[in-house]
């Protein structure tokens, strides 16, 4: 469960992203599902991948 922990932080911040964009952009509909689909996942691989580079 400790491996996933980079990742899952990185969805949380992908996630608080997309609230505050969508938020802010009173998003609606299509646009708003985008937003919440892609903003956790790349969020989430990103933060993943930067831990993996700084434990080599």
């Amino acid at each position: 469960m400790k491996g996933y922990l980079p990742y899952l932080v990185g969805t949380l911040a992908g996630l608080l992203v997309a609230l505050t964009l969508s938020g802010l952009l009173t998003l609606q509909g299509i646009p708003q599902l985008m937003l919440f689909a892609l903003l956790p996942a790349a969020g989430g691989a990103v933060v993943e991948r930067v831990f993996q580079r700084k434990s080599d």
